[in-house]
């Protein structure tokens, strides 16, 4: 089953927003978070600064565009795939 690779209008402009809300949620979170010691306050630090890290690396990964240039990949190995003799033509063509 193929993921849909649509991608939405407006959709960079929204990841540019979310990312810099999460930075600043980090900026202002992070200093007041518990000490990483062992035990329950350490994991939860641990574990709330993996999740802003995912948070902000997902927005920056989409609005990047990264998304868009393997759609364009996947697609031509697709076409490659169905014409096999259209892709040694261009292989020729090139040198």
């Amino acid at each position: 089953m193929r993921r849909k690779m649509a991608i939405r209008k407006g959709g960079r402009r929204n990841a540019l927003i979310y990312t810099c809300a999460a930075v600043a949620i980090g900026v202002y979170g992070i200093p007041r978070l518990p000490h990483m010691t062992h035990g329950v306050q350490g994991t939860f630090s641990v574990v709330w600064i993996l999740f802003l890290a995912l948070c902000i690396g997902a927005n920056l990964y989409f609005s990047l565009g990264t998304d868009k240039e393997r759609a364009r990949q996947l697609e031509e190995q697709l076409y490659a795939e169905s014409n096999p003799e259209h892709v040694a033509e261009r292989v020729r063509a090139r040198g």
